[in-house]
């Protein structure tokens, strides 16, 4: 009952105006917003919202603001991804998943905070049978920023890699992601009845088959079937979402694994599948 959604825009994007209009509204009615979510690359279609206007209205309403960059933050690490996720430097907190984003071990995920008094504040626990541990000013110690007392130390497999090889090998990686991703959404503008439903903002590129005459449910299940014809030579594996109730297709580029002939590869499989059905 607590939560917002607000409405957004052909690209996906958190529309400005509804947002700054329904918490004029709620005020009103006199609830008291507390914070505003944004993303830096949706999951659906690697959408970027308006990081600078949001980042705007949490500082004049004095709410916080937090930045789900989950899948999306490490393209920071690009000048075009710097250029699109301006305004994220303001957020109070951003979700970040270096197993996604820097290509690393399932389960290694973060949250920033601009203040860790913020986190100590929700998380300290006290016990007789807990002994006090924050005593060097260096230390940090997790279990007084974190929900979980018991963890693994799983900033190794962060610091690890970058230790070894530098920062440099990861922005190149995203930089080829974003430029096959480019590339993909070209060569899928070519195939007859291919619509691109929102041009690709990061490396996730969302698209459907459309046949004259075929009402919603009909086309959703032409691009089942679609989708079903692409995995099914099993040499690339595409997911589905929904957007507005349509069935669409994603392509999202983000392993090291994957360069220019995985792409090549993916292309004969869609234009293959798009013949047979």
């Amino acid at each position: 009952a607590n939560i917002r959604e607000i409405a957004s825009d052909s690209l996906f994007r958190i529309q400005i105006d509804a947002l700054q209009r329904r918490m004029d509204q709620d005020k009103r009615d006199g609830w008291t917003p507390f914070m505003i979510v944004g993303n830096a690359g949706t999951t659906n279609t690697g959408a970027v919202d308006n990081l600078e206007s949001l980042s705007h209205i949490a500082s004049q309403e004095k709410v916080w603001f937090h930045v789900d960059a989950a899948y999306g933050g490490f393209f920071l690490l690009t000048e075009r991804g710097r250029r699109l996720m301006s305004g994220i430097e303001r957020a109070d907190s951003i979700t970040l998943d270096p197993h996604k984003g820097l290509f690393l071990p399932y389960g290694t995920g973060s949250l920033l905070v601009r203040d860790q008094q913020t986190l100590k504040r929700a998380h300290t626990l006290y016990a007789d049978y807990m002994p006090p541990l924050q005593k060097e000013p260096d230390l940090v110690d997790f279990c007084e920023l974190s929900p979980e007392l018991s963890r693994g130390f799983r900033g190794l497999r962060v610091w690890l890699p970058l230790k070894m090889h530098g920062i440099e090998p990861f922005r190149r990686n995203l930089e080829e992601k974003l430029d096959l991703t480019q590339w993909a959404a070209e060569e899928l503008r070519k195939i007859p009845g291919i619509e691109i439903i929102v041009e690709p903002q990061l490396s996730v590129v969302a698209f459907h088959l459309v046949k004259p005459g075929l009402d919603l449910m009909s086309l959703n299940q032409l691009n089942q079937q679609l989708l079903e014809q692409i995995n099914a030579r099993r040499r690339i594996y595409l997911t589905p979402t929904l957007l507005d109730e349509r069935f669409v297709i994603r392509i999202c580029v983000l392993s090291f694994r994957t360069h220019l002939e995985r792409m090549q590869a993916a292309l004969e499989d869609i234009r293959m599948a798009v013949s047979k059905v």
